[in-house]
């Protein structure tokens, strides 16, 4: 039976806006411009004065280098030991970043205005104009996932020193998206992400020989938007406006296998897998729980 297991003893003032995890930490960012810094039983370890603003998104590359961004145009990384003295700024712009991925040591950032920017090693390497919003995003070897609110649209980058790039699939979807399922030839076998209502799930096949064609659709999994879901091998999980956080499980299945919820008493704004099938969540009251559905 899912349960919480761990509700933070703290939380941040006001929302806590967007989780990640790595080397069994947990990282929180919040509207108060804090990330704090977690054992995986939620026992707080640090907080760091990242931003002096409302913190949008992080995301964490294989060597723990953990990227953040604010709605004041900052984007700014640190190193362990995780502290306020180790915070440095990537870069600054007039645009909302509201969606970072990392994909080993490469960094894709996505902004209000349409524009996805590649990183490596803190250097620009490209940018790409994909004209729409990007509410979240994606990257895996030559390809970049965006969605916002109508369709996921996944670009084929082209060779070379350019910003080129042509469309390979155009999907019926909405924010947010997320590369799941085991690795094949260097690429996760699944792409999940919600319907146009914004309650349902979708997933399709990743794998290039698949084409993208959906394994299942579920209409209304949630009464009220989805904010938020992650995944791992063999598990997926949703979580939103309704206070609840779902899981399921036998994904190649034509319809998955249902884990149950959890009822979190506060909207889920971001969620995270971490070790042991535990699951992550970041809620409006600013506290940060920990939930296990297997």
């Amino acid at each position: 039976m899912p349960n919480i297991e761990y509700t933070s003893a703290e939380g941040h003032e006001g929302d806590a806006t967007c989780v990640a995890y790595f080397g069994n930490q947990l990282f929180s960012g919040g509207a108060d411009g804090k990330i704090r810094i977690w054992s995986d039983t939620l026992q707080l370890l640090s907080t760091v004065n990242a931003h002096d603003a409302y913190i949008y998104c992080m995301a964490v590359n294989e060597h723990g280098k953990l990227y953040s961004s604010s709605c004041d145009g900052h984007v700014k990384y640190m190193l362990p030991p995780y502290e306020d003295a180790s915070v440095q700024e990537l870069f600054r712009c007039d645009d909302a970043i509201q969606a970072m991925y990392c994909n080993g040591t490469v960094l894709y950032t996505g902004d209000d205005k349409g524009v996805v920017t590649t990183w490596s090693n803190d250097r620009m390497l490209f940018k790409y104009n994909l004209v729409e919003e990007v509410k979240s995003l994606a990257g895996e070897e030559k390809l970049i996932y965006t969605v916002r609110d109508l369709d996921v649209v996944i670009s084929v980058l082209a060779e070379g020193k350019s910003g080129r790039y042509t469309n390979k699939a155009v999907l019926p979807g909405k924010s947010p998206l997320k590369l799941l399922g085991p690795m094949v030839n260097g690429k996760r076998s699944y792409l999940a992400f919600l319907d146009r209502t914004g309650m349902g799930l979708q997933l399709v096949n990743n794998l290039p020989e698949h084409k993208f064609s959906h394994i299942w659709q579920l209409p209304q999994c949630h009464d009220w938007i989805v904010n938020s879901i992650c995944g791992d091998e063999q598990h997926l999980y949703s979580g939103g406006y309704d206070n609840k956080v779902k899981g399921w499980t036998d994904l190649s299945a034509s319809q998955p296998r249902a884990l149950g919820e959890v009822e979190v008493g506060s909207c889920v704004n971001s969620i995270c897998c971490g070790a042991n099938n535990a699951v992550y969540i970041a809620s409006s009251d600013g506290f940060i729980r920990c939930a296990k559905f297997v």
